[in-house]
């Protein structure tokens, strides 16, 4: 039972293809649990052990238009549960131009991996403000996380690799929807805190 309360703990604490806490076999990505949302239900049990990533590749996700910089993008976004714990799982590959944003309810560490994903990303931690703080490749298949260096991330974007670089988007760029911040707009939707 502890065990099993440890790992809905992790589930609060991020993490690409999901929750870096794709419970079953990932690496703690922050010092500090966050209590468990009560609706964080596992979706399947492997080993005794829940899992919330899907089974398959996400399809018809949820797009919000963004800008970054000065240039408006339309990217996928992972709000629930299951869609932050699937993330880029299960697919062959990334567009040079996709991205899929992952929003949680408040800032801290994030750690993302890259279980199930069979393709090199880049990655943007981005700020309660919507500043981008860092920009990191993940490598195919590597079920290591990788930590954001700020516990202020409350943001991710995921992108093909050199998508930043050859956007001329950096660190100190700011993000935002075309309706306000994306605090204001998408924060209040999220289920991981």
């Amino acid at each position: 039972m502890k065990r099993l309360l440890a790992l809905l703990l992790c589930v609060a604490l991020a993490g690409c293809g999901g929750p870096n806490q794709s419970p079953a076999s990932a690496p703690a990505s922050s010092a500090t649990p966050a209590p468990a949302p009560s609706n964080a239900a596992p979706i399947g049990v492997v080993d005794a052990e829940p899992v919330f990533h899907l089974p398959s590749a996400q399809v018809n996700l949820p797009r919000v238009k963004l800008w970054i910089g000065a240039r408006e993008i339309v990217s996928e976004v992972c709000i629930t549960v299951p869609q932050i714990a699937t993330g880029l799982m299960h697919r062959p590959s990334i567009g040079p131009e996709e991205t899929m944003l992952f929003v949680f309810g408040s800032p801290r560490e994030r750690s993302f991996y890259m279980k199930n994903v069979p393709f090199d990303i880049d990655v943007a931690y981005i700020d309660a403000e919507g500043v981008i703080q860092e920009i990191v490749r993940l490598k195919a298949q590597d079920a290591k996380g990788v930590p954001s260096k700020s516990s202020r991330i409350q943001f991710v974007l995921e992108a093909a690799p050199d998508y930043f670089t050859r956007n001329g988007f950096g660190p100190g760029t700011l993000i935002a929807t075309e309706r306000g911040s994306l605090a204001q707009v998408l924060g209040p939707m999220a289920q991981l805190h």
